[in-house]
This record gives C-alpha cells, sequence and structure tokens, in this order.
C-alpha cells in the first residue's frame, strides 16, 4: 500500500510529537478545524472524486478513475502563516487531495499525483536548489515542458510563483507534518517547490505541475514532478 508516499516520507530521520489525534475527524488538521470544514475528508476516512468529465478533454495529461472511492490513509498539514495553511489527503492509489486554507476557510482544492519521481545525486540536488550565476534548473524555471508517459506529446505550463519575469527563481521551502494511522508520531518532510500551470484545452480547469525537491534524509535526492487539476467541493463525496 502507498509504494510510492512511504519512498517518500519513508527516510525522514526527524519526528515530532502528534497533535491530539484522539478523534479521527480532526487528526492532523488546523487547530479549530474539523473534517466538517473539508467536505466531510478525514484520515482513515474514504473519498470519491467525480472527475469523470476530464475524460473529454483529450489535451488533459491527469487521468482518474472516478467509479470507485479511496482509502485516506495519510493526512499532511503545511502551516504558512498568517492563518493560511495547506492540508493534504494522501489516498492510496499514491494520490492526493489538496485544500488551500485562509482563516479557517477552505478556498480551493486541487487533486495530484505523483506522475514521475528523478532520483538525484548530491551534486544534482544541490545545482536544482542553487543553479550557477546565469544558469537555469528545471525547479524554478521559467516555463516547464512536460512530456507524457503515454506518447501523448509534450505540453508546456508557466511558472506560478515568483517573479515574473525572471528566467529563473528558487523554490519555495515548507515543511509538511504528516500523521498516519499506523504511527502516534508526525512526520516532518521538508520540500523545495515550484507551482506551474496551464488552461486545459476547453474545459474551465487548470491543470498544474508541483516540482519538489526532496532529500530521504539516508543520502538519497529526488525531484517529484506531481500532476494535478482543480477540484470543485461538489466534486467531493468523502465518508
Amino acid at each position: 500500500m502507498l509504494k510510492t508516499l512511504k519512498a517518500l516520507l519513508g527516510g525522514q530521520s526527524e519526528r515530532f510529537d502528534a497533535p491530539d489525534a484522539s478523534s479521527d475527524f480532526t487528526a492532523g488538521l488546523p487547530i479549530g478545524m474539523s473534517s466538517s470544514d473539508f467536505a466531510g475528508l478525514r484520515l482513515d476516512g474514504r473519498v470519491r472524486l467525480k472527475l469523470s468529465e476530464l475524460a473529454a478533454y483529450p489535451d488533459t495529461l491527469f487521468q482518474w478513475e472516478s467509479e470507485r472511492d479511496y482509502h485516506i490513509a495519510a493526512v499532511g498539514h503545511v502551516e504558512l502563516g498568517q492563518g493560511a495553511h495547506l492540508v493534504r489527503f494522501y489516498l492510496e492509489n499514491d494520490t492526493w487531495l489538496q485544500a488551500n486554507v485562509e482563516g479557517k476557510q477552505v478556498i480551493e482544492y486541487k487533486v495530484f499525483d505523483f506522475y514521475r519521481v528523478s532520483h538525484l545525486s548530491n551534486d544534482e540536488f544541490d545545482a536544482l536548489l542553487n543553479p550557477a550565476e546565469a544558469q537555469t534548473s528545471t525547479l524554478g524555471v521559467k516555463r516547464l515542458t512536460v512530456a507524457s508517459t503515454a506518447d501523448e506529446g509534450e505540453r508546456v505550463f508557466d511558472r506560478v510563483w515568483g517573479e515574473p519575469e525572471s528566467e529563473w527563481s528558487p523554490p519555495v521551502q515548507f515543511e509538511e507534518q504528516v500523521m498516519t494511522q499506523e504511527s502516534v508520531m508526525t512526520r516532518q518532510v521538508v520540500h523545495h517547490a515550484m507551482l506551474y500551470e496551464r488552461a486545459i484545452k476547453g474545459a474551465e480547469r487548470m491543470e498544474y505541475v508541483l516540482l519538489s525537491a526532496e532529500d530521504d534524509g539516508e543520502g538519497g535526492f529526488m525531484l517529484v514532478e506531481n500532476l494535478g487539476v482543480d477540484v470543485a467541493s461538489i466534486d467531493i463525496d468523502a465518508i
């Protein structure tokens, strides 16, 4: 179960005491919020996302099986400051549903898939985060080209974060606390991330790539390519 998620999270060496998890309806969530604030999403719950309309847009790289529900095996929490949070519900099929929170209100959802993982040397990892002067790296480049894993050509995404006119912007670093039912402790994951987006031809939804450079804590480095789309609250059926 969750082979990719365990590969990404399992090697982190630093652990912290977990928040009070006496109720599954608040476990891993920001203080003062419960599953009712997240369309019923909760640790150890199940969710079905109604995204069947994506099949009508061949331009879309992201794929989803809408006719089944998935177990929520972990919850990740990122505190961004000034009342802003990211909450991630990790599903059994190596995908994750992210809620963007401001002032204890969810303002948007996105769902992401672990699309591609590249294992890096120490020098390659350092070059991603600290490129030489007048050079660029994949992580932070102004425009990102992503090849389809199904030989359906390439798609071009524009950077969302950073200076709009800069050819390269440094990745955003944030710390995520991840809680599972199997562990009485949360686990810290440090991400060096950059978000990209593009309009899906003929659709109202946007498609995203979230690049994240991560250190597994055991001498291994990777660049994770997460592919995602917008999700409306009415698309979420949680139990």
